[in-house]
C-alpha cells in the first residue's frame, strides 16, 4: 500500500498558496484523484493514496459538507460525472502537482454521447474549475439538463479544446431554472474557426420557472459555429450580468456575440467586445441581439461591435 512522500508534503505546502482555490477555511473532506496512479480501493485522502475516479469520489463526499476533490489526472470517466451533492468543490490541479507541465487544464473526453459534468438537484453551491472539457455530440462540456441548480460555479475551464476530445454541442448548458450562475475566466473554442470542437453555442440558458439571476464574466469565446452567450430564458426571467466579455465570433450574423430571448429581462450587458475576423469593417450586422418585447428592459452600455460602441439589435 503506498504512502506519503515528501512530494506529497511539497503538494500540500504548494496548494497553500495557489490563486484557485486558497486553501479553504471551513473545508470539509479532502480527496484527491489521479487516473493513472489512483485506485478506488484506496483512502482518497492524499495524492499518494488517490481515487482513480472522479465518479467514485463524488459517492465519497457528504452533501452540504463544502467537501474538495482535487483531480491530478484523469481523461475518460465511465460516464457523465453527476453532481447531486450540495457544497461539493471539484478542481483540477494539472499544473500544481505536475510543476514542469504547461497544459494548465486537467483534460477530460467522452467516449460515448454524454456530457462531462452534469450538475442536478439536489446540487447546490457546486464550483468545478481547472479543466478542459470535452463532450458527447449531443452534449455540453458542463450542463444541468434535467432540474434546476442553486448556484453553479464555473470558472478557469476550457471547453472544446481541440485535445480534450469528442465534438460537444455547447460549451455549458443550463437548462430548468438554474438560478444564481456563476461562469468566470473560461475559454470556449468553436468549430473549425476557433480551432476548437464546440459545434453550437459557448454558454447556452434555456427555459424554465426561476431561471434568474447570475453573473457571465471575463470570458474568452473564439470562432463559435452558434452564439456566444445565448440566454434564451422564457417566463419572464433574467436579471444576469454579463461583463467584459470578448467573442470573436464564428461568422458574420446578427447577435452571434450575445443574444437575449424575448421574455429576458433586467439584464445588464456592459463591456463586452465582439469580432468577427481580423477586419473590423468587414463586420456588418450587429453581434449582438435582445429580443425583449416588454418592461422591465434590458440596460446595454458600452458594448464594442469591432472597435466601435454600439446598442443592441
Amino acid at each position: 500500500m503506498p504512502t506519503d512522500t515528501n512530494l506529497d508534503r511539497a503538494i500540500y505546502a504548494k496548494l497553500m498558496g495557489i490563486p484557485f482555490p486558497a486553501w479553504p477555511i471551513g473545508a470539509g473532506n479532502v480527496f484527491w484523484v489521479d487516473s493513472v496512479n489512483g485506485d478506488d480501493g484506496n483512502s482518497g485522502l492524499t495524492p499518494a493514496l488517490a481515487f482513480a475516479s472522479i465518479i467514485f469520489a463524488l459517492t465519497q463526499c457528504v452533501d452540504d459538507n463544502n467537501d474538495y476533490i482535487f483531480v491530478i489526472e484523469d481523461w475518460d470517466e465511465a460516464a457523465t460525472i453527476t453532481v447531486t451533492s450540495s457544497r461539493v468543490h471539484i478542481i483540477g490541479l494539472s499544473s500544481y502537482p505536475q510543476l514542469n507541465s504547461n497544459q494548465p487544464f486537467v483534460a477530460l473526453t467522452a467516449s460515448g454521447a454524454y456530457s462531462i459534468f452534469t450538475i442536478n438537484e439536489p446540487a447546490g453551491h457546486v464550483e468545478i474549475a481547472g479543466f478542459a472539457c470535452g463532450g458527447g455530440a449531443a452534449a455540453a462540456g458542463i450542463e444541468s439538463a434535467a432540474s434546476g441548480v442553486q448556484g453553479p460555479f464555473i470558472h478557469d475551464c476550457a471547453f472544446g479544446h481541440f485535445f480534450s476530445g469528442g465534438t460537444p454541442r455547447d460549451g455549458i448548458f443550463f437548462g430548468v431554472g438554474a438560478t444564481n450562475i456563476r461562469v468566470e475566466r473560461c475559454y470556449f473554442y468553436g468549430a473549425p474557426t476557433g480551432k476548437g470542437l464546440l459545434t453550437r453555442d459557448g454558454l447556452r440558458y434555456t427555459s424554465a420557472p426561476n431561471s434568474y439571476n447570475g453573473t457571465i464574466i471575463d470570458n474568452k469565446l473564439l470562432g463559435l459555429p452558434g452564439i456566444g452567450i445565448n440566454i434564451t430564458a422564457a417566463g419572464g426571467n433574467g436579471g444576469f450580468t454579463i461583463q467584459d466579455n470578448v467573442i470573436e465570433c464564428g461568422d458574420d450574423v446578427q447577435g452571434s456575440a450575445i443574444t437575449l430571448g424575448v421574455t429576458v429581462f433586467g439584464c445588464l450587458v456592459v463591456g463586452n467586445k465582439a469580432i468577427y475576423g481580423p477586419a473590423t469593417a468587414a463586420m456588418v450586422n450587429n453581434p449582438y441581439l435582445d429580443n425583449t418585447v416588454a418592461a422591465p428592459w434590458n440596460a446595454w452600455v458600452a458594448n464594442y461591435k469591432g472597435n466601435a460602441l454600439i446598442d443592441p439589435a
